[in-house]
């Protein structure tokens, strides 16, 4: 039983492709014989196959980590490869959020915790000009765990995501460098986003790196 663990935490990145659904992947494979749970609300750019539309994110997840696809880990499923507000109104699919909470009620009660990955980076919209992704992450007030880059630019962008969850009061459990390639500005990227932040919680994952140790993400979490 890993102790201290909040509810759920959710996952969001810096950017599209940032590597959430990596990132995701790794916790998930770490932690599968705990009793946690993996939710992606929203996933766009679904493919047929049988007639039944595939979530792309989740099937990486369950496919990296050997375990069953559930339908419970998505809610809404969409065609278009767009934001979740678009991709609903081009498939005249409205987005109902009572629906995801009463997933998230759910799977909050069965899991000792739940990762929910985002679609996006924390302004993308869900329902268009009335509730965004960081809506989303103070009605269900759990923390964030913010993945980023280390490549040139991620200053920027980490800092800016960091600065607006500040503002927004959205507590942070720490930060995940991905796709460290051992390039030398990466290292220096790190600690200034580290120093600036004033946040000391983070993971660093190496480009091709296929798991977390058990250790270092339970006190990643925990803290």
């Amino acid at each position: 039983m890993i102790n201290k663990v909040n509810i759920g935490y959710f996952i969001i990145g810096t950017d599209t492709d940032i590597g959430k659904t990596y990132v995701s992947s790794l916790i998930f494979k770490s932690l599968k014989d705990y009793n946690i749970g993996y939710y992606k609300p929203f996933q766009t750019g679904c493919y047929l196959e049988n007639e039944n539309l595939v979530p792309l994110d989740p099937k990486f997840l369950c496919d990296f980590s050997e375990v069953t696809l559930k339908d419970e880990m998505t809610t809404y499923l969409f065609k278009t490869p767009v934001s979740p507000h678009l991709a609903s109104e081009l498939e005249n699919i409205p987005i109902i959020m009572e629906n995801i909470f009463k997933q998230w009620n759910t799977l909050s009660s069965k899991y000792q915790t739940t990762f929910i990955e985002a679609a996006g980076g924390i302004y993308v919209p869900i329902i268009r000009n009335q509730y965004f992704m960081f809506d989303f992450i103070k009605d269900l007030n759990i923390p964030v765990i913010l993945v980023c880059s280390t490549k040139v630019g991620s200053i920027n962008h980490t800092m800016l995501t960091i600065n607006f969850l500040k503002e927004k009061n959205i507590p942070v459990q720490g930060v995940i460098f991905n796709n460290y390639t051992g390039e030398f500005y990466e290292a220096d990227n790190i600690k200034v986003v580290l120093e600036t932040s004033k946040i000391k919680n983070h993971i660093v994952i190496k480009n091709g790196d296929e798991i977390i140790s058990q250790e270092k993400l339970i006190s990643f979490l925990c803290k």
